[in-house]
Formats: structure tokens, C-alpha cells, sequence
């Protein structure tokens, strides 16, 4: 069976016009993802997770290597390609939710069925709303629920196109603690069902709570295994650090 995604000798460079300026964001990092699995990519600010989470969500290029996702190699495809792929593959879920304030529940949800000009769109909408539970809240605008609501309304419409992958930056980052250890275990509850999940965190605990975390440090892996034996290590480079 072919990886959901695959990366080898990955590397992204700003400014690398100019040899002095020139930014290494990620360095020459391989490993690949299998339909299934969840896993947490962790590290200190700076070590190169937001660049690497652009280049998996096929947000930006990367600067050399290989980065292919169901098999495609992303450097192969035009802008349009890459947006299609995007849409029909992975679902983005935000800290901040990026949810359109003048929309309901289900509008917002809809949007990247309207993309695709996909039938029977409003009804697959409520469908993905009764999935997170939030059916009766489809009508409601943004501004009138709660922070783990509109969270919810955002994985709704990360997961309404059936995607390969759920691409998480820190989901449970903007929500008080009862709130997101709600929001963790909806997401492994998906993740049980069959959904690949990739989620960048700063936070340990949620980290530890998936199958697999990818420690990253200087723009390069630095450790890649059983999530809890990899967050194990961390704190206790933590703890020494301080």
C-alpha cells in the first residue's frame, strides 16, 4: 500500500538569492505517513514545523527533495493541480478556527463542496455537522457559539470532502482545557474511524495522546517514534534545559 504522503530529502530555504541571508527552514528531512496514523510534529518555535506544515497542506513549494501525497508528486503539478489536490485530500483545521463570520454552520461547511461543485452539497454539510455533533447548531453564525463549537464547525468542514488526511495546526490551542480535551478526542475518534491525522503542537500532553510524534529541532528530525516515548524525551530535555 502506497503512503499517504512520502517526503525524502525535503528542504526549504528563504532567501536563498543571497547565500548570507539564506534561511535553512527545514533541512534535508525523510519520512512518510501511512493511511491511518496519527501523528504529532512537535518541536520549539523556529525548529521548522510551520514551514513543513505549508509544504504538506501544498500551501508552498518546497526548495528540493520529494514530496508526494497519494502518490503525486506535488513539484509536478501547476497551481490548479495543487489546489485540487489540496481540496480533495486534506482537511485543514486551524487554531483560529478561519471560520466566515456573515455564514451559518452549515454555509461555512459547505464551502469547499462549492469548490468543487460537488451535488447534493447542503445535505453531505449537515451530514458532517451531525458527525461532530453539532446538527442542531447548523444554522447558527459564528458569533453565536462557543470557541469548542466553532471548532467543531471547522473540523465539519475539514472533513466534508471525505479527505486522506486531516491537517491540525494546534486545534486545541485557542480553547480552555475541558474544551479541547473535547476537541482531542473527537479528533481520535475520527482518526479510530480510519483518519489519517498530522497535528503540529506545542502541547505534550496532546502530543502523547497520538500514535506516533515527530520531534523536530533546527529544521531537521531529531527523533521519530512511539508518541509517548518521543514526549517522554522531550520534557526531560525540557526539565535539564531549565
Amino acid at each position: 500500500m502506497k503512503p499517504t504522503l512520502f517526503i525524502e530529502d525535503l528542504t526549504k530555504v528563504y532567501d536563498s538569492g543571497s547565500e548570507d541571508l539564506a534561511v535553512r527552514a527545514v533541512a534535508g528531512i525523510s519520512f512518510q505517513v501511512n493511511k491511518g496514523e496519527s501523528v504529532a510534529i512537535i518541536g520549539p518555535s523556529g525548529c521548522g514545523k510551520s514551514s513543513l506544515l505549508n509544504i504538506l497542506g501544498c500551501l508552498d513549494r518546497p526548495t528540493s527533495g520529494t514530496y508526494k501525497l497519494e502518490d503525486r508528486d506535488v513539484k509536478e503539478l501547476d497551481d490548479d493541480d495543487l489546489a485540487a489536490l489540496r481540496n480533495k485530500h486534506i482537511g485543514f483545521v486551524f487554531q483560529s478556527f478561519n471560520l466566515l463570520p456573515r455564514m451559518t454552520a452549515v454555509e461555512n461547511v459547505e464551502l469547499p463542496l462549492l469548490y468543487g461543485s460537488v451535488k447534493n452539497s447542503k445535505q453531505l454539510a449537515l451530514t458532517a455537522l451531525e458527525r461532530v455533533g453539532l446538527g442542531a447548531r447548523a444554522r447558527h453564525l459564528p458569533n453565536e457559539m462557543s470557541g469548542g463549537q466553532r471548532q467543531r464547525v471547522a473540523i465539519a468542514r475539514a472533513l466534508v470532502t471525505n479527505p486522506s488526511m486531516l491537517l491540525c495546526d494546534e486545534p486545541t490551542g485557542a480553547l480552555d482545557s475541558k474544551t479541547g480535551k473535547d476537541i482531542l478526542e473527537l479528533l481520535l475518534s475520527l482518526n479510530a474511524d480510519g483518519t489519517t491525522l498530522v497535528m503540529v503542537t506545542h502541547d505534550l500532553g496532546v502530543a502523547r495522546s497520538l500514535g506516533r510524534a515527530i520531534q523536530m529541532r533546527d529544521g531537521k528530525i531529531v527523533a521519530d517514534g512511539a508518541a509517548q516515548s518521543v514526549v517522554a524525551s522531550a520534557m526531560e530535555s525540557e526539565a535539564h534545559a531549565s
